[in-house]
């Protein structure tokens, strides 16, 4: 349920409710370890079968949710779209997901909420688990049966010590993949060794039952996006789930009791089915409607609910129970029957490009500019105390000219290098870039990495007289966008004191060029859209309706009027403003698109194929200037 509050945002809350999975992840390993050590004690452990009945409860249903996304893409995916599902899809089938997502995408990012199977993940580092963890148990019960409880804590412990050392400068291998969270799964396994001594302690299972609920509170109230998740942080479910379980040995706490109800022991009942269902039902609805709002969240909520609840007991249950394929031989039929289902529907979708038959080439060749980006450019994200070493590969402008300016900001000075570029090599003029994502070219504010990459650009341009000109470029929406922003000394910033923040840092940064003797250049705003820009353009060539996507100009300025009075209050420290928006809104409506290719590889990010179009801006906004 954490998990779902959180997926779906229901209330405001619950923004760490993905640490239902690691709750998850305990239980799965106390279950497991409890039930294999039991029958290997008695002699009576299959290996064969252990894992017959692990695909009796998670592969059925795991295919029949596979089926209904395919078809569902078949109907209303575009075949850009489809080509990434089938990618999912193939690494899914075969439980490697989480290494896919390892190298594409990031769990915590804008782009997560497009992907179907993203909660996958989970299931393919539990799967890796199930493959090794009994392997494990019997060579232990064979060779060293006297110190199981010496292996496992020590496999807890490294794991954790990986899960620790990696987290910050590899934090998707720490979020991703087994070696960095076996350590939540043994914790699990460890629990029927810790329960022997709890079990006549009434007042100790009341304490676990205080400690691991309010343990786990913690973990939701506490997260902050600036937390490297796992890392330590994982401790507050992890240890506060393994405290519940023991709350519940050998009689019951009050929490036990709690969790008893009917409600949530049906929850609990379903919990794999609603796990497999609820995220697609969230991605494909918020691509089905136009404006996923709070009514659109709870409809996707009872609707995750309605389907699980069928998926369980029409699927999963009887499947398990051998009510449906009884006995090896028919269920491994079965399953291979429905694995070659999908694998074929997905080869198929392979062989004609995401089933591109199915539209005009008008309408792919609209959705293909959601790729329309400068990947080359990307080589120049700062990446700590050596990022001038990679300045002289992301060079701008005329070749052989001395680097006299310098472009710096968030993405949208990696989407806007190559526009810069054309401007700059027309003047005969040259300079060089760097970005970070989502960090403004402000002093002092944003995470760690944003301010050090801020500081160590205005001590650069301090140190080298060669640049005259420094480009400020954000999408400049910072200030007032998530839950905070981040100030000085890692101080947390919310309500008003976010944009005092802003205008005191911009001010200063502006103060700090000036007297470093550099003209400043500062790229405002872009108006941007509602939503994907290429995906509207292509449904609106599909339907023949015109998808209402555009932002006015009105909105547009409501929204940035802080950071035109913060140009205002400092127009001395600035020798140029580029206002995209005086081109893209020449009425009230702003434009998406320009001869018919999309302004936007998304909602927001300029197109590659549009650098001309922007560098225009440029020199029309800057010739005089600069």
């Amino acid at each position: 349920m954490l998990v779902l509050v959180f997926h779906f945002n229901l209330f405001g809350v619950a923004k760490a409710g993905f640490i239902g999975v690691d709750v998850f992840f305990v239980i799965s390993g106390f279950l497991i370890s409890s039930i294999i050590w039991k029958q290997l004690e008695i002699g009576r452990f299959s290996l064969g079968a252990f894992y017959l009945r692990r695909f009796r409860r998670l592969a059925p249903a795991f295919v029949c949710v596979q089926l209904f996304i395919l078809g569902f893409a078949y109907v209303l995916m575009l075949p850009n779209e489809v080509a990434d599902l089938i990618k999912q899809t193939f690494f899914a089938q075969t439980y490697l997901i989480n290494f896919y997502l390892w190298k594409s995408i990031n769990y915590f990012g804008l782009q997560a909420d497009s992907v179907p199977l993203l909660h996958c993940w989970s299931l393919a580092v539990e799967e890796q688990f199930y493959l090794t963890y009994p392997l494990l148990l019997i060579v232990i019960h064979r060779f060293a049966r006297r110190q199981f409880a010496f292996v496992l804590i020590a496999l807890t412990v490294l794991s954790f010590a990986l899960n620790v050392l990696l987290v910050k400068r590899h934090t998707g291998v720490a979020f991703y993949l087994l070696p960095t969270r076996a350590w939540e799964l043994s914790l699990g396994a460890m629990l029927p060794f810790a329960q022997a001594w709890f079990v006549p302690q009434r007042w100790l299972r009341h304490v676990a039952a205080l400690g691991g609920t309010l343990a786990i509170a913690a973990g939701v109230g506490l997260y902050t996006s600036q937390v490297a998740f796992p890392g330590f942080f994982a401790l507050y479910p992890t240890v506060g789930t393994a405290a519940l379980i023991l709350a519940g040995t050998g009689g019951r706490s009050w929490a036990s009791v709690a969790l008893s109800q009917k409600p949530l022991v049906y929850i609990g009942r379903i919990s794999y089915s609603l796990y497999l269902v609820h995220w697609p039902v969230r991605v494909l609805v918020e691509a089905a409607v136009h404006d996923y709002t709070l009514s659109w969240r709870w409809t996707s909520f009872i609707l995750s609910l309605v389907l699980s609840s069928m998926l369980f007991h029409l699927v999963e249950d009887p499947i398990r129970s051998g009510a449906i394929f009884p006995g090896g031989r028919k269920f491994a039929i079965a399953y291979a029957m429905g694995f070659a289902l999908v694998m074929m529907l997905a080869f198929s979708a392979f062989r004609t490009t995401g089933w591109s038959f199915r539209f005009e080439p008008a309408a792919i060749r609209l959705a293909s500019y959601e790729t329309d980006q400068d990947d080359g450019a990307r080589r120049c994200e700062y990446s700590g105390p050596n990022w001038r070493q990679n300045l002289d590969n992301c060079r701008l402008g005329a070749p052989g000219r001395p680097n006299t300016w310098l472009l710096f900001g968030d993405s949208h000075a990696w989407a806007l290098a190559d526009s810069f570029s054309i401007f700059l090599r027309a003047r005969g003029e040259a300079g060089t870039f760097v970005f970070v994502h989502s960090c403004m070219p402000v002093i002092g504010l944003g995470d760690a990495n944003c301010q050090d990459f801020t500081a160590e650009v205005l001590r650069y341009v301090a140190q080298n007289p060669q640049i005259k000109t420094v480009a400020m470029v954000s999408i400049w929406r910072q200030p007032f966008e998530g839950e905070y922003l981040q100030g000085q000394g890692g101080r947390i910033l919310k309500g008003p004191e976010r944009l005092e923040a802003f205008h005191r840092q911009f001010h200063a940064t502006l103060q700090q060029l000036h007297d470093s003797g550099k003209a400043v250049v500062l790229w405002k705003s872009l108006p941007s859209a509602k939503r994907s820009v290429p995906k509207a353009l292509a449904w609106s060539r599909i339907s023949g309706r015109q998808l209402d996507i555009s932002i006015t100009k009105q909105e547009y300025e409501q929204t940035f009027k802080f950071m035109s009075d913060a140009v205002a209050d400092n127009r001395a420290l600035i020798n140029a403003t580029v206002s995209p928006a005086t081109a893209i809104c020449p009425t009230d409506d702003c434009l998406i698109e320009k001869d018919g290719i999309p302004l936007y590889f998304d909602n927001n990010h300029p197109s590659h194929s549009q650098a001309r179009f922007f560098s225009t801006l440029l020199e029309s906004q800057i010739s005089g200037a600069i």
